[in-house]
């Protein structure tokens, strides 16, 4: 009996700690926010800090009163913080951002720097270093962006989320970038990160308007746009579509892509890149004026010909890759002169550098940003078309022929 009762008493003691969630809030009092967006105050001193909330009511169709699916609350402040809690005179419940997907800054704040954001985000214990990260792209500020409703999805911010990931992958202009990526970059030596832009399609005013969702051609509609290039943490210029491709060629981060050549000026022909690999190695032969080769293997598959080339022909299927080889080395090229341009080495040349040649990058270290503007970088490309779809030569040969 002794023993059955010593036995209880551990028992009851191990249960003492499992009391459950100490500071647990119901859900309904809660307000479950999906994501933020920073401004600058009309004074251009203060954070004009606004959240798109969730409302669950108008989420589960049973309850609901013919709302829209989210709200946004903003408030002004100092700091980050100190807008975060002015938002509860506003809210009638605790914002919680343990589920925020998206981050957007506004241009006009980017250019001035984003370290003070990047740090709230990076100390925070509920937002998660995983949430996406935007800069608001022209005349639209954050709070416009996270106003904007979505036709395809409820809550326009994990909409936005997911945009990036499927365009990403099907296109491969940018690629996610998260709060996590940004910290890294900005820790670079002369270099700063990338971030995806976003901007509106159409108008800012009817984006927000639930009236836009009732019709076939939203006249406000959310868009990816081209990359931003920061140095440090600044924002410096914008890539545009071209460039965006290149870079992420560059990165190695590209999934697919569509290829438009002219060969000969016998018409146009459009590849679809199905797979791609990049390296990069440094040359030290000369060790004050380092080079950077960027080599990309990459396979295809012709999509669409306004062409009457014969892709029966092994010559004619060369000639195509020695095109598409051009077409790739100009992308990549036109995003390194744009970065040497705004002299941030956004592609972390230095530190593939500073791995390969550790001792030689302790006497570049210091030049590296009198040397990256000047540093020459050879492409190596190698591409080929692997197929063709269902049929090989157009039908426009045979009628050539005739």
């Amino acid at each position: 009996m002794r023993i059955k009762g010593l036995w209880l008493i551990v028992i009851l003691c191990a249960m003492l700690p499992l009391s459950g969630c100490w500071d647990a809030k119901e859900l309904n009092r809660r307000a479950v926010v999906a994501g933020i967006g920073v401004d600058l105050a009309p004074g251009k001193k203060d954070y004009f800090v606004s959240f798109q909330v969730i409302i669950a009511d108008e989420i589960s169709g049973k309850t609901g009163r013919g709302g829209t699916p989210t709200m946004v609350y903003s408030a002004q402040g100092r700091s980050i913080m100190e807008a975060t809690r002015k938002v509860s005179m506003l809210v009638p419940r605790q914002v919680s951002t343990a589920h925020t997907r998206i981050i957007v800054i506004s241009e006009e704040l980017a250019r001035q720097g984003i370290s003070d954001i990047v740090d709230f985000l990076d100390r925070d214990s509920d937002i998660r270093l995983t949430a996406k990260i935007y800069v608001a792209k022209k005349e639209a500020r954050a709070r416009d962006i996270l106003s904007g409703l979505s036709a395809m999805g409820k809550i326009s911010a994990y909409t936005l989320a997911q945009k990036t990931d499927i365009s990403s992958q099907e296109y491969s202009s940018h690629y996610p970038i998260e709060i996590d990526d940004v910290i890294r970059d900005i820790l670079v030596p002369n270099s700063g990160p990338i971030i995806n832009g976003v901007d509106i399609l159409g108008n800012v005013e009817d984006a927000r308007k639930k009236s836009n969702l009732e019709k076939t051609d939203a006249l406000g509609l959310l868009r990816m746009s081209n990359l931003a290039v920061f140095k440090g943490d600044r924002l410096k210029g914008w890539l545009n579509e071209e460039e965006s491709v290149g870079l992420v060629w560059i990165k190695g981060k590209l999934n697919k892509t569509s290829i438009v050549i002219t060969p000969d000026d016998l018409g146009e022909i459009t590849l679809d890149v199905r797979r791609s690999k990049t390296s990069m190695h440094v040359s030290l032969k000369d060790p004050e004026h380092p080079v950077v080769l960027v080599k990309v293997t990459a396979q295809l598959s012709v999509r669409e010909m306004d062409s009457t080339i014969d892709l029966r022909d092994p010559a004619a299927l060369n000639d195509l890759e020695t095109y598409v080889n051009q077409e790739i080395k100009k992308k990549m090229k036109a995003a390194v002169d744009k970065a040497q341009t705004l002299n941030s080495d956004i592609f972390c040349f230095g530190q593939t550098l500073e791995r390969q040649h550790p001792k030689a990058w302790k006497q570049l270290k210091g030049q590296w940003s009198d040397l990256f503007p000047e540093l020459t970088v050879e492409y190596h490309v190698d591409s080929i078309v692997r197929n063709s779809q269902m049929r090989d030569r157009s039908f426009k040969y045979d009628m050539n022929q005739e």
